[in-house]
């Protein structure tokens, strides 16, 4: 069993209550029978089961940005670039594919081929960069329009689709945020 300490903060007690709760529930297992530790099949591969519950999430989510004619790919970047623009104000900032393409976790070359869509659909523009090489990134009003319009429908998805974690939710998120080596945020709202 693995610990993350962060700090002294109400992350850190959740994380350890958290652990608690779940070796409370291990101890009912019968350490002894070791069909219990074996994996019997893709139900019990961790992977597996993880990849299954993406690709269902993944369903979910396609149909709903299809209706504003958007893949999860032009989502996620429209979402990033609006985030960098609100942090950006106060840092002064230029928005560039490559920073983009780093706080959105996605590939930069095909980070490259959705903002050609993206602008070739007018919901981002480009601009000549700080050199020859780079571009600033900028949301249009129909970028912006578009983006304000699904994401309360993908946050009512998020919280349909993870509601059956009830009161998980946030370790479960913190769970997969150390999975992809970032430092856990629990959101004090209750939001995902």
């Amino acid at each position: 069993m693995r610990f993350f300490f962060i700090d002294n903060s109400m992350y850190t007690y959740n994380v350890y209550t958290y652990y608690i709760t779940l070796s409370d529930k291990m101890k009912d297992l019968d350490i002894n029978n070791t069909s219990n530790l074996v994996h019997t099949g893709p139900e019990d591969n961790i992977g597996i089961l993880l990849c299954r519950t993406s690709n269902a999430w993944q369903r979910q989510v396609k149909k709903t940005l299809k209706k504003q004619g958007l893949t999860q790919a032009q989502y996620v970047l429209l979402l990033g670039l609006r985030k960098l623009e609100e942090r950006n104000v106060i840092e002064k900032k230029t928005v560039t594919q490559r920073s983009l393409a780093i706080h959105s976790g996605v590939d930069q070359t095909m980070t490259s081929q959705v903002l050609r869509q993206l602008e070739q659909a007018y919901l981002i523009r480009r601009a000549p960069g700080s050199d020859a090489r780079s571009y600033a990134l900028f949301l249009t009003d129909s970028g912006r329009r578009t983006i304000s319009d699904i994401e309360p429908e993908i946050t009512d998805l998020d919280s349909q689709f993870f509601s059956v974690l009830g009161e998980n939710t946030q370790m479960f998120k913190a769970t997969l945020q150390i999975l992809i080596g970032l430092t856990p945020r629990m959101s004090s709202r209750g939001n995902m």
